[in-house]
């Protein structure tokens, strides 16, 4: 049954144009061991192992998750290099220790996307400044992230003029939007989310190891996340919502959520981005749960 499901999103997706627009994040990976704790001052010590990993993350994470299942994707983004996040990771467990960002969007220059030359656009505001000089019409799917950078200054309303196809946000993201901690457990929670300075016509929410939830004022759905042997969740709700963008775009049925959450699920048996969700690694991940 869930490979049919994925055997029938590939084959409805695959001949999609496809748009995303958003900040390329540069994720660079230093690999180190634990050395100790200073004796003169409160503070972890690591050693370099020489280990160093460079990938792209953010919006060109999107489209290398996409290229291969639809017919054409364009990126339109900042440079590699402009945003640089440095994790400093224990080789040991490949948790992380420190991380260090570099910003440098000073010379972005406007950008301009036609919604109406791709099927589907794709708009990853991950709030460093590159959307902000973006000129776009109606109809696209907006991620518009909360993380240590814009933590309540980067909410979905900033987009409430726009009239999107769907909105994805996560569960801290949702309780800021509504300014208040919620749970979303309940319809009614659900829908005065959705009401809530929105301006779409779906809904996706992703509740971490709770699954995720579907509402499009009328119809409520819910998923449980499929279970994994989790080497790192970072991008994780990016792949998620990659593939609802597809989904959503396709789907009028009750599979919207299943073919997004099991990409999200695969992504997290790896570290980062350093693979790609692709239509065989879908299918044997899928054969995992069979």
């Amino acid at each position: 049954m869930l490979l049919n499901s994925v055997d029938s999103f590939i084959d409805k997706v695959r001949n999609l144009s496809v748009a995303v627009v958003g900040e390329t994040i540069t994720d660079e990976f230093v690999f180190v061991s634990y050395e100790g704790q200073s004796m003169k001052s409160i503070c972890p010590v690591f050693k370099t192992t020489g280990r160093r990993e460079i990938q792209e993350g953010g919006a060109a994470a999107i489209a290398n998750h996409l290229k291969d299942f639809v017919k054409k994707v364009d990126l339109f983004s900042n440079p590699a290099g402009e945003i640089v996040k440095t994790r400093y990771v224990d080789v040991a467990d490949q948790k992380k220790h420190v991380e260090i960002n570099k910003f440098n969007l000073s010379n972005s220059k406007p950008v301009k996307v036609n919604v109406a030359d791709y099927d589907v656009v794709i708009v990853a505001d991950f709030g460093h400044g590159f959307c902000e000089h973006l000129a776009i019409n109606d109809g696209f799917h907006l991620m518009c992230q909360t993380n240590s950078n814009n933590f309540g200054f980067n909410r979905i309303s900033k987009w409430k003029s726009y009239k999107k196809k769907s909105v994805c946000i996560d569960l801290r993201e949702a309780s800021l939007q509504m300014n208040k901690k919620g749970k979303f457990t309940d319809r009614k929670e659900v829908d005065e989310l959705f009401n809530y300075e929105m301006s779409a016509e779906n809904l996706f929410i992703t509740v971490g190891s709770q699954g995720s939830i579907f509402y499009d004022g009328k119809n409520l759905l819910r998923h449980n996340s499929f279970k994994s042997d989790i080497v790192d969740t970072i991008g994780a709700g990016d792949t998620f919502y990659a593939f609802v963008a597809l989904a959503s775009s396709v789907h009028s049925d009750g599979e919207v959520l299943v073919v997004p959450s099991l990409a999200a699920s695969l992504s997290t048996t790896w570290l980062c981005n350093e693979k790609f969700v692709t239509k065989s690694l879908l299918r044997d991940y899928a054969n995992r749960f069979i």
